[in-house]
Parts: C-alpha cells; structure tokens; sequence
C-alpha cells in the first residue's frame, strides 16, 4: 500500500485523493477500464513540453474521464481538489467547454464526494 500524502494544512493531497478513488472505481466491475487519467501534471524540459503540446496535449484537462454515457451525457470529466485547492482558468474554461459539448463535469475536493458523484453519475448502489 502506497503512503498517504498529507499537506502542511493537515488535508489530503490530491495526489492521494486520486489514488484512493482510483483504487474503488478498479474495485468497481462497471467501471474498470472506462476510467481514464490524462497526466497532465508534472515538470518537464520545454522541448518535450513543447512537443506535448503539438500532439495534442491541452492544459486545463481534467483528471479523470468516465467513457461510458449516462443519465443523458456522453461521458464525464472529474476534477480532483485537495480540500485547499483552487481551479484554474485553464481548468475552468475545460470544463466549460466539456459541458458545452454534453459531457456531465465535476470538480470534487475529497475521497467520499468523487465516489458519491461517480456512483450517481454511473448509477452504481
């Protein structure tokens, strides 16, 4: 098991919020291998950043992507928050888009409510 990431704040890091949810939707069977993550995140020098960007990598993505429809949208798209974090412009204006396009968005600062909208949205118990 890995290490639980605990901020200076004393709250969970998204990065273990993620792992955590990652976890139960594997442990899901109408969930596995439909939940997607786009590695977004991350340094990297400017030349492969720079090569990201030309096939195709957009900031603002968000983490997760269920690709299954449901409740009348074409998918869905999850933002993870630890409980301080902020959306970006960028990430905004992701969500945004994905909504326009008819796709169900969320952003979600804990464990217990990304599995509540994950269980809602994929109509899981």
């Amino acid at each position: 098991m890995r290490r639980t990431k605990v901020l200076k704040s004393g709250t969970l890091a998204e990065e273990s919020i993620h792992r955590t949810v990652i976890e139960w939707c594997r442990a899901q069977p109408v969930l596995r291998g439909l939940v997607l993550h786009f590695p977004n995140e991350g340094k990297r020098t400017k030349r492969f950043g720079g090569l990201l960007k030309d096939l195709g990598m957009r900031a603002g993505v968000s983490d997760l992507f269920i690709a299954m429809g449901r409740r009348g949208f074409l998918g869905a798209w999850i933002e993870l928050k630890s409980a301080n974090g902020k959306v970006s412009s960028e990430q905004q204006t992701f969500i945004d888009d994905m909504r326009q396009q008819g796709y169900f968005t969320a952003v979600c600062w804990s464990i217990d409510e990304t599995i509540k909208v994950i269980s809602w949205y994929c109509e899981i118990g």
